[in-house]
């Protein structure tokens, strides 16, 4: 995956992410993939633990961009730039 014009590797197991977390994190990642149902379990996992921080901020500012009718920057899921509506 593409951060911030780097790749980033993502954890290729429960375990992985886990370990990746800060201490204090990790009863929280326990309690939720516990309580997470199975054909959840790999979103939840990638999209709420996974991905680094800067992932989230980026997301954040674009829609924010969207919103403001910025559309500069956003690709469709063939990589194409989108166009404003």
């Amino acid at each position: 995956m593409w951060v911030r014009g780097e790749v980033v590797t993502l954890p290729g197991t429960l375990g992985e992410s886990r370990a990746a977390l800060p201490p204090e994190r990790r009863a929280e990642f326990d309690e939720e993939m516990y309580a997470t149902p199975l054909e959840h379990l790999v979103r939840r996992a990638i999209l709420g633990w996974a991905l680094p921080a800067e992932a989230y901020e980026d997301e954040d500012a674009a829609v924010e961009r969207i919103r403001r009718g910025d559309y500069s920057g956003i690709v469709d899921a063939e990589g194409n730039p989108v166009k404003q509506p």
